[in-house]
C-alpha cells in the first residue's frame, strides 16, 4: 500500500475518528464541535513527532550518548507525513539501545495512564480543552503505537524492528499487544465518560 495513503488511514483511525465519536456522543453544540474537529488534528501534527524524537534524545543524553543529527518535524510541505529521526553515537551496549529505543513508548504508556485518570474528572466543560487533552494524552500515544506496529508489520526497519533484534520476536509481540490493548482501553474509557457531556455529567467510573 502507498505509504502516504497508509499514513492518512492511520491518522483517520487514531486521531480523527475518536475525536469525532467524542463530540458526536456529547451534548456540545455543532458550532463548537466543528472548529475543534478542524483545529485539534492540525495541532496534533506538529507535536507528535517532536515528542517522540525528543524522548529518544533525552534517553540518549541520560545514559551518556551523543546526538549527532536530528530532524523533529517531517517536511509536510514536501509530502512527508512521518519521517523524523535522530542519529547518535556512544550507544554500544544492548541495554543502552533498549533504553533509548523504548523511551518514547515508556512516555506513551505514562500518558495513557495519566489520560485515563485525568479525563475521568470534570476539569473543564470546554470542548476544545477536553479534546486537546484527549488528543495529547490518549490519541497521540495511540497513533505512536499503531504507526510503529503497522510499520513493523509492513517491513519498516524502525523502532520495533530494532527492539526485536534486542529482545527477540516473542517479547516484541507481547509488547505490541500490550500497548495496543492499553490504547484501546484508554480511548474507550474516555469515550464512555463523555457521553452526554456536559449536559449530563456522568459519574466517573472507578479505576
Amino acid at each position: 500500500m502507498n505509504y502516504y495513503l497508509l499514513s492518512t488511514l492511520e491518522i483517520c483511525l487514531t486521531i480523527v475518528t475518536p475525536l469525532l465519536f467524542l463530540y458526536l456522543r456529547s451534548s456540545w453544540p455543532q458550532r463548537s464541535i466543528i472548529p475543534c474537529m478542524v483545529s485539534i488534528p492540525v495541532a496534533w501534527y506538529p507535536v507528535y513527532s517532536p515528542i517522540h524524537e525528543l524522548s529518544h534524545v533525552a534517553a540518549t543524553l541520560l545514559i551518556g550518548g551523543k546526538v549527532t543529527s536530528i530532524k523533529l518535524i517531517p517536511s509536510f510541505w514536501r509530502g512527508e507525513f512521518g519521517r523524523a529521526w535522530i542519529t547518535s553515537e556512544g550507544i554500544t551496549q544492548s541495554w543502552q539501545q533498549l533504553f533509548t529505543t523504548t523511551a518514547p513508548y515508556i512516555l506513551d504508556v505514562a500518558c495513557l495512564v495519566t489520560g485515563i485518570v485525568v479525563l475521568q474528572r470534570t476539569f473543564s466543560r470546554s470542548p476544545f480543552v477536553v479534546g486537546l487533552v484527549f488528543m495529547l494524552l490518549c490519541l497521540r500515544p495511540a497513533f505512536d503505537f499503531v504507526c510503529e506496529s503497522v510499520g513493523f508489520l509492513t517491513g519498516d526497519r524502525g523502532d520495533f524492528y530494532a527492539l526485536q533484534s534486542i529482545i527477540g520476536p516473542g517479547p516484541i509481540w507481547m509488547f505490541i499487544v500490550f500497548m495496543l490493548g492499553l490504547s484501546v482501553l484508554a480511548v474507550v474509557r474516555i469515550l464512555e465518560r463523555f457521553v452526554g457531556f456536559p449536559e449530563t455529567l456522568t459519574a466517573a467510573p472507578k479505576l
